[in-house]
């Protein structure tokens, strides 16, 4: 089992902003070293440059992209993925997922 962190949503900057939550998780070491306040932390990760934040997740509006990314896992033979997205609207990304992602997925089984 392994979990890949995906945010897929066929519009890309979508996808790129509903990693935003998870900002502080892209905080270097040094950029942390000073931090005394879950309140500072919060300010220094707002500040993030979204490529910044988004370099911690597959982040893709294609789904040929998306699972280009994805088949490695695959590959590699691991077949129990969950896949944990970033954004606020699970439902989105969920019907998304379903229709775009899920078929090409069992295809590679």
């Amino acid at each position: 089992m392994i979990e890949i962190k995906l945010s897929y949503d066929r519009d890309h900057q979508a996808a790129l902003e509903n990693t935003r939550f998870w900002a502080p998780l892209s905080l270097t070491a040094e950029q942390k070293h000073t931090v005394d306040s879950a309140a500072e932390m919060e300010r220094l990760a707002d500040e993030l440059p979204i490529e910044q934040v988004a370099k911690r997740w597959i982040v893709a509006s294609d789904p040929d992209e998306a699972l280009a990314q994805i088949k490695p896992y695959v590959d590699a033979g691991l077949n129990h993925l969950v896949f944990h997205s970033p954004g606020h609207d699970q439902e989105r990304f969920l019907t998304q997922f379903a229709e775009d992602l899920l078929p090409r997925l069992r295809a590679l089984a």
